[in-house]
């Protein structure tokens, strides 16, 4: 089974987003829930990840606005598919800024 990390970087500052909720979801239904920590990580959401389609949503809105700044999007949001191979990491980070998001598979 596959496992999943991921963190936060405000590329606007150039520095990691810190106590940004972020959820699993698997069909609508919320598996597990973290808060990026002091370097804008969350290590693990679950000890272990079987093969199927997820999504990850971080809460990118509430962390503008405790910021004071603006932003148009409340949330971004990673639709991901993991496979059958055993032992695979994933580690997919948010890439933020007030006017935008991005992501990339990291390592």
């Amino acid at each position: 089974m596959s496992t999943l990390s991921t963190h936060i970087l405000d590329i606007s500052t150039g520095k990691p987003a810190e106590g940004v909720t972020v959820h699993l979801q698997q069909d609508g239904n919320t598996l597990a829930s973290g808060v990026t920590n002091v370097q804008g990580r969350i290590a693990a959401f679950v000890p272990s990840l079987p093969a199927g389609r997820y999504r990850l949503v971080a809460e990118i809105g509430a962390w503008f606005s405790e910021t004071g700044r603006d932003t148009l999007y409340p949330c971004a949001q990673i639709d991901f598919v993991t496979g059958e191979a055993a032992d695979e990491h994933f580690h997919l980070p948010f890439v933020i800024a007030p006017g935008g998001w991005s992501t990339y598979r990291g390592s």
